[in-house]
């Protein structure tokens, strides 16, 4: 049963409400009022649908998800579910409820100095209580003492801080106070490789945005120039000013071969200064593909960078912002573009480059390019067919079928289509480096055995996939669902799905 709800679960969070209500239908957990978790999964999926419906039909919808979440907190005798309560009844219109509920909470956590899954609920719940009763002094301490009980707890001070930010506007209240403990802004980082010497000032414009900005979390390469420099001027800020700021390294290469063509091809002294830098880093993640050409792999590499960013901002509920080092006289990297067209703040720094470095490696033009493959599994061929635009090729084997798009949104469009056309069938998507003289065996593969992973209703990506429509705001629900067990490893999988 502990899959079943995992399931369900994992279904709602990927935006498929719809088949999570089915499956909580289908496995007769409506009415168990006597168990907690069915109760909990109830309240939760009757919450989202209130948060998909419009205008008052939203209303009876979150009086039910309080109705369902107070039997949990007065059986349980749990103040989580209490407070949800009491904040759902709000919303309502019901603030007579909200507040009678809203003190028994206080009531549990103020008897009882355990009460809470962690030290930080315990005080949070405390602060919501509290703003629900109009004692917003008391509640504004109780928030700063819960951040200062777990001050990298990132995406529960986002939990918390929308729920507050839903309080105020219902009051009417300035809510401008909150705004103080909202998550740190999510920075991803580029520019010029050889920059020419003499250009100190690069170095203290990047320390001037580090402070202005004061970012949580970098994302970015770290060649020689430009990315170095930013890198380490984030980690001597996070040494002297914010310890629990987080860089994440994103290479389109493996290691040593990055360090070989985009650090010691520069100058044997910045690899010492890259030797350092990965040492310290929280993550490094390898974006790539065997022989894919250079500048594919840092493009294809780069925007997953930048959707690292944008998805952690999202999840946070706080600002993504890029910082460029652009050479004097040449273009944006054209995957800089995505980022400009969304609105989001980019800083470009103007440098001069070095014209000794050799470009070479990154104008080679093979014919490769960037796509996204869409794969369905156990399909009839006349029936996918059927379900895309005339003159879209579609290559077919042994009842599996695939696609090449040349946009990851129409891709992840066209696959998410296929799901509500085909009963029974498995679909994927990866955005991948494409090689003319045909897609390599372990490509389609890879794809074969994602799609066989997909539950119906839902499409399945890979990490890159997930994070590029991340970065291009794709219209539709992107969420993780865990890890797959795979002949290469364990593969992080993701869903998508129309909202």
């Amino acid at each position: 049963m502990t899959e079943i709800y995992d399931h369900i679960v994992r279904l709602a969070r990927s935006g498929s409400l719809d088949r999570a209500w089915a499956l909580f239908e289908q496995h007769g957990l409506i009415g168990l009022g006597n168990d907690k978790r069915a109760l909990t999964l109830h309240a939760r999926l009757v919450k989202d649908r209130a948060k998909r419906a419009i205008g008052q039909d939203r209303i009876p919808l979150f009086e039910q998800s309080a109705e369902l979440y107070t039997k949990v907190g007065r059986t349980a005798g749990a103040s989580y579910s209490l407070i949800n309560a009491a904040t759902l009844y709000l919303l309502a219109g019901k603030k007579s409820q909200s507040e009678s509920l809203a003190r028994e909470a206080l009531n549990l956590i103020e008897s009882n100095p355990e009460e809470g899954e962690t030290p930080y609920w315990h005080e949070s719940t405390r602060a919501e209580a509290l703003l629900l009763l109009g004692q917003e002094p008391l509640a504004r301490s109780a928030l700063a003492q819960a951040i200062r009980t777990q001050p990298d707890a990132w995406e529960d001070h986002a939990s918390t801080i929308g729920q507050l930010r839903l309080i105020q506007a219902e009051f009417g209240r300035d809510p401008s106070w909150i705004d103080v403990y909202s998550p740190p802004t999510s920075v991803h980082f580029s520019g010029v490789a050889g920059l020419s010497h003499g250009q100190e000032g690069i170095a203290e414009a990047i320390r001037q945005f580090i402070a202005n900005e004061k970012p949580g979390f970098a994302y970015g390469a770290l060649a020689a120039g430009a990315d170095l420099i930013f890198a380490q001027a984030f980690l001597d800020h996070r040494d002297q000013y914010a310890p629990q700021a987080e860089l994440h390294v994103v290479l389109p290469l493996e290691i040593d071969e990055f360090r070989e063509i985009s650090v010691r091809a520069f100058g044997e002294h910045w690899v010492p200064l890259f030797d350092q830098v990965l040492e310290e880093a929280s993550t490094l993640t390898i974006v790539g593909q065997e022989d894919a050409p250079l500048s594919l792999a840092i493009e294809h590499s780069d925007k997953v960078a930048m959707g690292c960013a944008v998805r952690n901002a999202q999840i946070l509920q706080s600002q993504a912002i890029a910082f460029t080092v652009a050479a004097y006289g040449e273009s944006l990297r054209p995957q800089l573009d995505a980022w400009q067209k969304s609105g989001r703040r980019l800083m470009i720094i103007k440098a001069a480059r070095d014209r000794a470095v050799s470009r070479t490696p990154m104008t080679i033009s093979t014919g490769h390019g960037l796509k996204t493959l869409v794969w369905v599994s156990n399909a009839d061929r006349e029936e996918v067919l059927s379900c895309l635009a005339a003159g879209m090729k579609l290559e077919s084997q042994n009842g599996e079928h695939w696609l090449a798009c040349d946009e990851v949104v129409d891709a992840a469009d066209i696959a998410t289509r296929l799901t509500v056309s085909l009963e029974g069938v498995g679909i994927a998507v990866l955005y991948c480096i494409f090689d003319p003289q045909g897609t390599s065996t372990s490509l389609l593969k890879r794809a074969q055995i994602l799609a066989k992973a997909s539950a119906p209703n839902t499409v399945i990506a890979d990490r890159s996939t997930a994070l590029v429509l991340a970065l291009l705001e794709w219209n539709g629900s992107i969420n993780e669902l865990g890890e797959l067990s795979t002949l290469w490893g364990n593969e992080s999988i993701w869903s998508i799905a129309k909202l």
